[in-house]
């Protein structure tokens, strides 16, 4: 290009930064143009879970779960756990809901736990 023009070296880094950010600026504007949906595009149905369900980090089957495992469920101490261990050798936690027959573990605590607790059916 300096063949057929006389620019110095300053000139031809400013015109390659020029012809760059059009380069950048016409990539915006074709993918700007064409992002946007149209009369033919496809209307893709969203499906979303039931926002009231939430599922937490680590969940735990009361039945099986080791006592150190348990004491890390909210609101849940050593003694509770030891009282959840001590209630699952006389039977077995049918519901999650089961929970709440141990002594110290009402329906608010359970409404804590239940996030943290699957009973799987043998």
């Amino acid at each position: 290009m300096n063949r057929y023009f006389d620019f110095s070296h300053t000139q031809l880094k400013v015109l390659a930064g020029l012809a760059g950010l059009l380069l950048l600026l016409s990539g915006y504007q074709f993918v700007r143009a064409y992002s946007s949906p149209t009369e033919q595009s496809l209307e893709l149905p969203i499906l979303l879970s039931d926002p009231t369900e939430y599922t937490g980090l680590f969940v735990l089957d009361p039945n099986t779960a080791p006592i150190d495992s348990l004491e890390l469920l909210p609101g849940i101490g050593p003694a509770l756990a030891e009282r959840i261990v001590t209630y699952r050798q006389h039977g077995r936690f049918e519901e999650p809901i089961d929970i709440t027959n141990v002594r110290g573990i009402g329906p608010r605590t359970y409404e804590r736990l239940k996030p943290y607790l699957k009973v799987h059916r043998p």
